[in-house]
């Protein structure tokens, strides 16, 4: 199903902003990222009902939900900072939909469908929150799953993730496998790329970058999302009145006279000049001077610019 938002604000007070004119689309699967305070909680809320909204309009489908009430909004939540219901695992799969008038033997069938495909069928017996982290996700999805949702709202869903690759292939597979939309977020900008095809970057309150999650990682068009959404560490470097983006692993180390602050765990940081910060680039040196060649910069601008990549530059 697809869910939109158009222009959706909603304060808590005068001086409380939790989202400001937000529009997105999601279908499938969207990855949100956003540090504390950019209103991930907030957008969560308001989507899934238990935030009302003060302009702009929510669609589930087509259908406007802004005055629906959250009980009959098909919407499931999961944050894995919760812990799960007591009990056993079945319990945790079949509670929301006998509470909605499923029988009991209805949702123990769905449930136990639903933990074989979530690979789990021989730990419905267990206790819910003895469950390792890894095998909690696997027990949401299939909670998902048994409640036929038409959007799923997963906050931090990562968190504990020993794999986060497989833990992201699980939720995908999950989404494509039920037709749920689901919306993922996280605090950790780094882990956008396993949230989805399609993401968005939040800050303040407001939506600053999103689209394609390879275009934004590609082309960020600001050092806060350069900087936010990757793994490494990035530089943000000014050359000719124009402002760049170089992720340290696109950088190379190469002998020269810059000197070398510190140099270890694959990665060393030369000295940019007075008042700037470290250059870090991918590689290790034991000597006191190093040089680097830039193999790929990310041209920087606002969010209304065009960006651009530059390849294959040598500093």
């Amino acid at each position: 199903m697809k869910i939109e938002l158009k222009n959706v604000t909603k304060t808590y007070d005068p001086d409380t902003k939790g989202i400001e004119d937000v529009t997105l689309t999601a279908e499938g699967m969207l990855g949100v990222v956003g540090e504390a305070g950019a209103g991930l909680h907030t957008l969560a809320g308001v989507i899934g009902g238990v935030l009302d909204t003060d302009s702009g309009e929510l669609l589930f489908g087509g259908k406007v939900m802004n005055d629906v009430p959250p009980e009959k909004r098909n919407a499931f939540y999961s944050d894995r900072m919760t812990p799960p219901l007591k009990g056993s695992v079945m319990r945790n799969l079949t509670y929301g939909v006998r509470l909605r008038g499923a029988g009991r033997r209805e949702a123990e069938e769905a449930a136990l469908a639903a933990a074989e495909h979530c690979g789990i069928e021989k730990l419905l017996t267990k206790g819910a929150r003895s469950l390792p982290y890894g095998m909690r996700l696997r027990a949401e999805l299939a909670r998902m799953e048994v409640r036929r949702a038409d959007v799923a709202l997963f906050y931090d869903p990562f968190f504990g993730a020993e794999d986060i690759a497989e833990a992201s292939e699980l939720i995908k597979s999950a989404a494509e496998r039920t037709g749920c939309t689901v919306i993922a977020f996280s605090p950790r900008g780094s882990e956008l790329k396993y949230l989805g095809d399609e993401c968005a970057v939040m800050r303040n309150g407001n939506v600053i970058r999103s689209g394609r999650t390879a275009d934004v990682l590609s082309d960020p068009k600001t050092a806060y999302v350069a900087c936010f959404t990757s793994d490494v560490p990035v530089n943000i470097v000014h050359d000719g009145g124009k402002t760049y983006a170089v992720r340290a692993d696109d950088a190379r180390l190469t002998a020269g006279d810059i000197p070398v602050i510190s140099s270890g765990l694959g990665y060393t940081a030369l000295h940019a000049g007075e008042d700037e910060p470290p250059f870090v680039v991918k590689g290790e040196t034991s000597e006191r001077t190093a040089g680097y060649v830039t193999e790929r910069r990310m041209l920087l601008c606002d969010e209304r610019g065009d960006g651009e990549t530059s390849e294959g530059e040598a500093e």
